[in-house]
């Protein structure tokens, strides 16, 4: 049955709850109306506008008109919508600030500065309440808080830190215990905050003023412990400690002075609100990582929250539906999955009830999950469907409406045979226990490691296959390998499908640029101008063919081993011929390295002579400086590379490369590539490291093998490759003579130097 599209009304029904919630009066028959749909409010505004017909006008409460709205149906060119709104309403009302919406995705503009409004280097994707509005018309396009008090990462680690010492001095033991006692009071820091907003924009407290921060933090030490002890524990325990215990019945503290210095460090902080959410996420990873011991090893880190935004718009959420993370670390995805549906929805008490119990839920395999509850609890509840588990033990069958996750990447689980697998590589089974938990018809965005979109490994192939022919996969979006940082440099993508339709064609979006620094700096990544998520908005409806984008059919995926990764179907420039590595090494081999068990000394020959790591690949072209004869190389013959084997290491792309001048071995991160051909063999070790990897990206963990080694795609002509060989090793000759040169002059230093120190220390002896 075909269906008729959706028109402009249903926009306009969406806008309306997304309008009240926020506090604007729609009611045109009432005198206190600020908001007006298709006519301005008086009959002198209307002569300005010259008949056309604004979707909406919003007024200030001195009835001046401060913004509009453009609506269209979805699938409707945003930035059409943006040009009509500011050309026939904006500049005739002198309105500062437009809102454009298709129902899914909201955009918002400032007329006169002529850029979308950021708030904390966030762009602005949601419509606005009068006072943050204002905000904008007096502030400019960009805001960075209410009241200009922006923590940075290194500010809030160190208070961090701090607290941790002082816990440690106080007796709590490292791990539970300390950062159970440090999270607690942050968290009636976080609650202080959240009733300060909600006072300040007429929402009714959910917490009296006695149980809250400036109520106590200015006690003396005793006065202090006794007041958090006996008067608000005991309210956040009823009030909270349901399905488990998110709050101790008592602080676990000893010395009242000690708590009072913690309280005295966090209250310094200021509003925790006006700190960009991600550098809380920061500072949370850091306490976890150096208390509890869980991130890397757990395969943890925060997703960016553009992202998380960006994927939660995608999806397009509704009322009614139950959202699922299997592996929710602090919540990120859930809490703006409840926002986001929170803001569309009518607030009554039945639909309130379904929010808070029946809407989002999640798993978390460590105690992070207690980050979770508090953060749910944050914002207006569902903390009751947050457990900690592994998802993985715990099959689910068809009962989400939608899932949302960034899960562990390159883990191990034992329990594959849940899923009808039988490899330990969690990868693939994380991505058969969403397709499992999903009712039919049931949508889902995940981000994925590269690796698993295009190895050959036959489980990853088994997942790609099951999505392709039961799901229908609606996009495949790219991420730029500094997303994650500084966590992880891993190349990742989203994909995006639907249970219970087979896929016809994939849409790829490629995201070069994300708005943000390409940095991996501890300090974070600054906001910057280009930002390839505005296109994706704009075109994701009608899923336009451009520059970043392309539409890949069914057949040519599965006739790709239905590799899934975007650099397998990217376009080459004509002028450039391109060869798999494959076919330029002798037969047809690549060998990976190894790790060998150290007590094995066949391998290692005292701990050096034969054995290289990356480490050991520097400057020079050749590794071979030990002069010791190997005796023994017949002992592991099929592990032990030639002479003039070309290595390259590649952990998440390519990095150092060396040409072998002896036998030797290496380990999981290195390739080896056995080339008779010199040319060819000198050619690779120049042109490896400079290629452009965005189509041949690798990835770190199991995905590290020889079908993606081996699948590379080189620049080559053999005629050229011999004429760059040959004016390359003229310049590999004088760039060699520097470094000996170098190296002799830091020798003829380090010489002088120790020829002063020991005549000084000989003329010491002899007074």
């Amino acid at each position: 049955m075909e269906l008729t599209n959706p028109l402009e009304s249903t926009t306009r029904i969406k806008i309306n709850n997304w309008l009240t919630n926020l506090g604007w009066n729609i009611n045109e028959d009432q005198p206190d109306c600020n908001c007006f749909t298709e006519r301005a409010r008086t009959v002198a505004e209307n002569k300005k506008l010259k008949g056309n017909k604004p979707d909406y006008v919003l007024y200030n409460t001195q009835n001046q008109p401060i913004a509009v709205i453009e609506a269209k149906r979805p699938g409707e060119s945003l930035e059409k919508a943006l040009k009509q709104a500011i050309d026939k309403y904006a500049r005739p009302l002198q309105v500062s600030i437009v809102f454009i919406t298709d129902g899914l995705f909201v955009q918002a503009y400032h007329v006169i500065e002529m850029d979308y409004l950021y708030y904390n280097s966030e762009m602005v994707t949601e419509f606005l309440s009068q006072k943050r509005t204002e905000l904008f018309i007096n502030g400019g396009s960009k805001i960075f808080s209410e009241k200009k008090v922006v923590h940075s990462k290194v500010e809030l680690i160190k208070i961090f830190q701090d607290a941790n010492d002082i816990l440690r001095k106080d007796g709590l033991s490292e791990g539970k215990e300390r950062f159970t006692e440090f999270t607690n009071l942050l968290f009636l820091k976080l609650v202080s905050d959240i009733e300060k907003q909600r006072e300040d924009i007429g929402d009714v407290r959910r917490l009296e003023e006695i149980y809250c921060w400036d109520t106590f933090k200015d006690k003396s030490a005793n006065e202090l412990l006794k007041y958090i002890n006996s008067i608000v524990l005991p309210r956040f325990d009823k009030e909270y400690n349901h399905t488990s215990d998110i709050f101790n019945k008592k602080l676990l503290i000893n010395k009242a002075e000690n708590l009072k210095d913690i309280v005295d460090k966090i209250s310094r902080i200021g509003n925790l609100l006006d700190t960009n959410s991600d550098i809380k996420g920061d500072a949370f990873e850091y306490f976890l990582k150096n208390s509890i011991s869980v991130g890397n090893d757990l395969g943890e880190y925060f997703t960016p929250r553009h992202i998380v935004k960006l994927m939660v718009e995608l999806i397009d959420l509704k009322f009614g539906e139950k959202v699922y993370d299997p592996c929710c670390g602090t919540g990120g995805f859930l809490i703006e999955a409840f926002k986001n549906i929170k803001k569309k929805c009518k607030q009554t008490k039945e639909n309130t009830e379904v929010l808070e119990k029946n809407t989002v839920f999640g798993r978390e395999i460590s105690t992070t999950s207690r980050i979770a509850k508090m953060n749910m609890i944050i914002i207006g509840d569902g903390h009751n469907n947050i457990e900690q588990k592994d998802s993985l033990e715990f099959p689910v069958k068809e009962k989400y409406d939608v899932v949302l996750s960034n899960y562990a990447f390159s883990q191990k689980t034992n329990y594959s045979s849940f899923y009808n697998f039988t490899t330990s590589d969690a990868n693939p089974i994380f991505l058969k226990h969403i397709f499992d938990s999903l009712t039919i018809n049931g949508r889902c965005a995940v981000v994925v490691p590269e690796g698993l979109l295009f190895d050959n490994n036959k489980e990853y192939i088994r997942i790609r296959r099951l999505l392709l022919e039961e799901t229908n996969i609606e996009a495949i979006i790219r991420l730029n390998s500094f997303v994650f940082k500084p966590y992880t440099g891993q190349p990742t993508s989203i994909i995006i499908f639907k249970k219970g339709e087979k896929t016809k064609n994939v849409w790829f979006f490629d995201v070069e640029e994300d708005g943000f620094k390409k940095t991996g700096s501890k300090k974070g990544r600054r906001k910057i101008a280009k930002d390839d998520l505005v296109l994706l908005r704009q075109i994701w409806k009608d899923k336009l063919e451009t520059e970043k984008s392309f539409f890949v059919d069914l057949k040519r995926i599965i006739d790709n081993e239905y590799k899934l990764s975007m650099g397998t179907y990217l376009k080459k420039p004509n002028s450039i011929k391109t060869i798999k590595l494959k076919e330029l090494l002798k037969d047809n081999k690549a060998i990976i390295g190894f790790t060998p068990p150290r007590e094995d000394d066949s391998y290692w020959f005292g701990g050096k002579n034969i054995w290289v790591s990356i480490k050991d690949m520097g400057d020079d072209m050749y590794i071979g400086d030990s002069q010791e004869k190997i005796t023994n190389v017949g002992i592991k013959p099929n592990k032990l590379l030639p002479i003039d084997t070309l290595l390259f290491s590649f952990k998440l792309s390519i990095g150092k490369v060396a040409l072998t001048q002896k036998p030797l071995y290496t380990n999981e991160a290195i390739a080896g590539l056995i080339i008779e051909d010199p040319i060819i063999r000198k050619y690779l070790y120049y042109i490896l490291p400079k290629i452009d990897y965005n189509t041949n990206r690798a990835t770190k963990g199991d995905t590290l093998n020889k079908d993606s080694v081996e699948d590379l795609e080189i620049p080559f002509d053999y005629d050229e490759a011999k004429k760059i060989v040959e004016f390359l090793d003229l310049i590999e000759q004088k760039r060699q003579t520097a470094i000996e040169i170098k190296e002799n002059l830091e020798n003829e230093k380090n010489k002088y130097i120790m020829s002063n120190i020991l005549t000084d220390v000989i003329n010491e002896d002899l007074e």
